[in-house]
């Protein structure tokens, strides 16, 4: 499976939007080449939109490690990501998130493109202020 022609390069911009029902360990596997894709054209941030991948609950926060772990030696620190997942998919606490952070990966979560793109627009890697 070519999971990369859902790859889209836009500028220094890639936006990746893999789709397909799969394991919680494929889907990892999954966004993590396409992180490495993002690195390996020099991208400075990346959307990667998991909404389109199931097949897998909810992960519970071994699983959230594991996912943190893999996609932080996938980004390094120079490349910004953003993920976009289903709401019901979203720790509200971001402890995947945190997890990330803490290994150097410059990224969020959130539940739509139109947040996720804000988020990379400002350019700066932290969250916007709400309220």
């Amino acid at each position: 499976m070519n999971t990369l022609k859902n790859f889209e390069q836009v500028g220094r911009r890639g936006f990746f939007r893999p789709v397909g029902m799969m394991s919680f360990e494929q889907a990892i596997a999954v966004v993590a080449e396409g992180i490495r894709h993002a690195r390996s054209l020099e991208l400075v941030d990346l959307l990667v939109n998991t909404s389109g991948l199931s097949g897998f609950p909810s992960p519970d926060v071994f699983a959230r490690y594991s996912l943190a772990s893999k996609w932080a030696e996938s980004a390094g620190a120079a490349l910004r990501v953003a993920i976009v997942a289903r709401a019901e998919l979203i720790d509200p606490q971001k402890i995947g998130v945190l997890m990330a952070q803490n290994r150097g990966v410059n990224g969020d979560v959130f539940s739509t493109e139109s947040a996720a793109i804000a988020w990379l627009d400002l350019g700066t890697g932290s969250t916007p202020p709400t309220g």
